[in-house]
């Protein structure tokens, strides 16, 4: 019996995937677990497996197509088997090629309308054929609106006059890359249809600093991991998150038009920004609340090196429920982080840096760090997030409120 490979579904936001390459042909014997294709999802390059054990039926995607979730691609054969009647899967509207098999692919015609319109002398017609005139734009000046001769002549000199070329700025255009597509787009939507609002505070760090030079040897002689400040911030917001299950949220759109829904998450994994060569990523460290800053230093590591590799899994980029983003590493003091969809809310951290501090009316200069909560007002009003900032703030600053080294 013929089993189905088919687009799946990765991820709550996904409705369409990109098949990205075919590691078989049709025809070739596959092993269950054996990679058979590569797609890409809004998040990352995914290996598709086998289902079974067979051969590789006919391939209904080709490469570069875009597919819908839950279409199928092809399906694994017992040896000697026809594969059911199968349509090409088709292709989402304005996204990617023509999901033709290959081989298959329907050639794009050009047709020119000269039209048979009663509203259109014979004259005019014959015109319009000759010049390759389409008749429906033609605005008649004939008796009643008829189209004479005379209106298709001014409508191919006007088809013929270039239009102004616009005034462009010098430089190559380079078309953006898959992943930085994807990005692109999740941006773009997020950014227009969630309502953002932002929260900022300036958090004295010298606490912060402290415990990430204590962690810093006792981590290195245990594991040889360094730890960051990244690992205690990730540390920090997940105790947060606990404390404040509000903000450990997600959005959901309604059916068909109706009133969306709160996603409230049991377990606290919170994402990590990371830059790559091809765009940014976010992987997730799942349980961050259950985990102690050495080990969250170790998985941070692992993923963020996996990251830059381009071997994240699947398992790495799911289930996050907020969002961490630190470019202090670059020496930004501050700045407002777009929110993850559909989490709701991203916490962007600017760089530690020796600032003037009023302390008990007397001026002094203490590290510093800007924390700015970026929320999604579907899900949270301010004074939520206020006090989920504030208590991540409170963590930071009193020593003994850190997590132990």
């Amino acid at each position: 019996m013929a089993t189905e490979i088919y687009m799946p579904q990765l991820g709550l936001t996904m409705t369409a995937g990109t098949v990205l390459r075919w590691l078989k042909a049709e025809g070739d014997p596959v092993q269950k677990g054996e990679p058979v294709l590569e797609i890409e999802t809004d998040k990352v390059v995914v290996e598709i497996e086998a289902p079974v054990t067979g051969v590789l039926g006919p391939i209904l995607a080709a490469e570069e197509a875009v597919v819908p979730i839950g279409h199928i691609i092809s399906y694994v054969l017992a040896p000697e088997e026809e594969a059911p009647i199968q349509e090409k899967a088709p292709a989402e509207d304005g996204a990617g090629p023509s999901l033709a098999v290959s081989g298959e692919a329907e050639m794009p015609r050009s047709i020119t309308r000269v039209g048979r319109m009663p509203g259109a002398s014979p004259k005019a017609r014959r015109l319009a054929e000759y010049l390759g005139v389409d008749l429906a734009i033609v605005q008649g000046t004939g008796p009643g609106g008829r189209i004479v001769a005379e209106d298709v002549e001014r409508a191919a000199k006007r088809a013929q006059t270039p239009a102004p070329a616009p005034v462009a700025p010098q430089g190559d255009a380079e078309p953006l890359s898959g992943v930085r597509r994807i990005v692109a787009e999740r941006m773009t939507q997020s950014f227009t249809t969630t309502p953002h609002f932002y929260l900022t505070v300036e958090v004295e760090a010298t606490a912060l600093v402290r415990t990430r030079e204590e962690l810093v040897s006792k981590a290195e002689a245990a594991t040889s991991n360094r730890a960051t400040i990244t690992d205690i911030l990730i540390k920090v917001v997940a105790q947060g998150l606990q404390e404040f299950p509000e903000v450990n949220t997600s959005w959901a759109d309604g059916v068909q038009g109706g009133a969306g829904s709160v996603l409230r998450h049991p377990q606290v994994n919170v994402g990590v920004a990371v830059a790559t060569s091809d765009g940014l990523v976010v992987p997730v460290i799942h349980d961050a609340n259950n985990l102690s800053v050495e080990e969250i230093a170790y998985r941070r590591a692992d993923v963020t090196q996996r990251a830059r590799d381009g071997k994240l899994g699947l398992a790495d980029l799911e289930g996050g429920t907020f969002t961490l983003s630190n470019l202090g590493m670059f020496g930004v003091d501050q700045f407002h982080a777009i929110i993850n969809p559909p989490q709701g809310a991203i916490l962007a951290v600017g760089r530690i840096k020796e600032r003037p501090v009023a302390v008990a009316g007397v001026l002094e200069i203490r590290p510093t760090v800007f924390l700015t909560l970026s929320a999604d007002h579907r899900l949270l009003d301010g004074v939520q997030a206020a006090r989920f900032l504030q208590r991540v703030g409170q963590l930071i600053e009193e020593q003994h409120l850190l997590p132990a080294p």
